[in-house]
């Protein structure tokens, strides 16, 4: 069956494709350690977790996928774990549930009726009590537990602008690690972000927190994926695409994450596809909106260096082979004389993690043609 062009949104069944590597080592690791799915937005890393999710279910693994996209501080993220929770199929499990999480939740009124079960739930302020409470009721599952949670640097993020965000912030991932420590026989955490985790709590002088997860780079397909999946996207969609002009695309893409590969894929004509073809749809893809986000992304995340950065990108995006990191800060400084070398530092990296960029040779440079030629002709 061949794959469904879906742009954007993450895919799971037979929609997913390779990765096939990846899910070993993923399917490895998982056993017997927490991991921190570390990738560039718009990788995949949301299709590879629930994948992940597919494979550890059919041993007979409890999945858990808690988005905290929406989630803007911790009484919303007990009620979500709540609800993933009264999902589970285990038989026991909705007793298990509502004993265990009587002292738990306060004012609810938990049916046991039928599963699954949306309740809506009045949480008193979370603390201590509340992360052993759900301690205890994950150590009651029978089956051994995958819970990813998606996008927490944004729940972080939220957490830190309220009134004593910092306390409230370092209080939360303390009390998370901990939950960690008290399920290790019972749970694997995948933690998954757009925004980088360890960039976060670098920042904040939080490492500490979070130093029992390892990292798991996901990285873009390697030619030879990316070679057969726009074999099967074209089909699916009633493209012709020979090797050569297959070649071509990729080269101009320069970077084979899924997204990118069916953003222009999409704009393709039915029937037989030429280099001329693929030159009109990039040179229209660049005047859309589909790249709005990475520069709105800088100014909802990047605080006080949100200017910075994007002096950053406009000077780079000028220049295909790149600069060196002295020219880079040089030019930098020259508007912004107050930031300090290693705060520009971490920008940089911050830079990377998030894909913008990439380190060859000494040398900083977009790390994809079709985000520079984006970020040249909007904002240079």
């Amino acid at each position: 069956m061949a794959l469904k062009l879906k742009i954007g949104s993450p895919v799971a069944g037979e929609d997913f494709f390779g990765r096939n590597a990846e899910l070993r080592k993923a399917e490895t690791l998982i056993e017997d350690n927490n991991l921190m799915l570390a990738a560039p937005r718009r990788v995949g890393k949301t299709s590879f977790a629930k994948r992940l999710m597919e494979v550890q279910g059919a041993k007979g693994w409890n999945t858990i996928f808690i988005d905290l996209e929406e989630i803007t501080n911790t009484k919303h993220f007990f009620k979500a774990f709540y609800d993933e929770l009264m999902t589970l199929p285990e038989a026991k499990l909705k007793d298990k549930i509502a004993s265990g999480l009587k002292k738990w939740l306060s004012g609810v009124e938990i049916s046991t009726a039928n599963l699954p079960v949306k309740a809506t739930v009045k949480i008193g302020a979370p603390g201590n009590d509340d992360f052993k409470e759900l301690a205890d009721v994950l150590n009651m599952l029978d089956n051994h537990a995958l819970i990813v949670l998606d996008e927490l640097t944004v729940l972080l993020e939220s957490l830190s602008a309220l009134d004593d965000g910092g306390q409230m912030v370092r209080t939360f991932l303390n009390q998370f690690r901990a939950l960690r420590s008290a399920t290790t026989e019972k749970c694997s955490w995948l933690i998954c972000s757009s925004i980088g985790v360890r960039n976060f709590t670098t920042q904040h002088n939080l490492s500490d927190t979070i130093n029992d997860v390892a990292d798991f780079d996901l990285g873009a397909f390697s030619d030879e994926e990316a070679t057969a999946f726009v074999a099967q996207l074209s089909q699916s969609i009633g493209v012709e695409i020979n090797s050569k002009v297959t070649r071509y695309l990729l080269d101009k893409i320069g970077w084979n994450i899924p997204y990118f590969i069916q953003l222009l894929l999409s704009r393709l004509p039915i029937g037989e596809i030429s280099k001329a073809n693929i030159d009109d749809a990039y040179n229209g893809l660049l005047q859309t909106g589909s790249f709005d986000t990475w520069h709105e992304r800088l100014n909802k995340e990047y605080g006080i260096n949100k200017d910075a950065a994007k002096l950053v990108l406009q000077y780079l995006c000028i220049d295909a082979k790149g600069k060196s990191r002295d020219s880079i800060y040089n030019h930098v400084y020259a508007k912004y004389p107050t930031i300090e070398n290693d705060d520009f530092g971490l920008l940089l990296r911050a830079l990377m993690t998030d894909g913008y960029l990439v380190r060859t040779d000494n040398l900083y440079r977009f790390r994809s043609p079709l985000l520079r030629d984006y970020w040249k002709v909007t904002y240079c």
